[in-house]
């Protein structure tokens, strides 16, 4: 969760924030609507070719599940959920204070 409240405030700092000052600039300094649209629109471009070659670099992965040191799992174990009742034994007697 922490990463992801980091992420969407990177993207709304970086992003939001600038984009609408950036897009006054450019209209005033060339004013014609059609040219900005266009020039902010082929930022779009370079953005996916970093995105896709991006998508093919070799990268680690961490938690790799077919990794050699992963703990093994213990197949009986003698653990109960907590919110389940006993079936079977004796209860402890149980009092109640007033």
């Amino acid at each position: 969760p922490l990463s992801m409240a980091m992420s969407t405030v990177a993207i709304h700092i970086f992003g939001d924030v600038p984009s609408a000052p950036l897009v006054g600039v450019v209209q005033d300094n060339i004013n014609n609507w059609r040219t900005t649209a266009l020039i902010l629109t082929t930022i779009f471009f370079p953005a996916a070719a970093i995105w896709f070659i991006g998508i093919f670099l070799h990268s680690v992965d961490r938690f790799d599940e077919d990794s050699e040191h992963q703990v093994p799992r213990v197949e009986g174990t003698n653990t109960a959920p907590l919110l389940e009742e006993k079936t079977g034994g004796t209860l402890p007697s149980q009092s109640q204070e007033c």
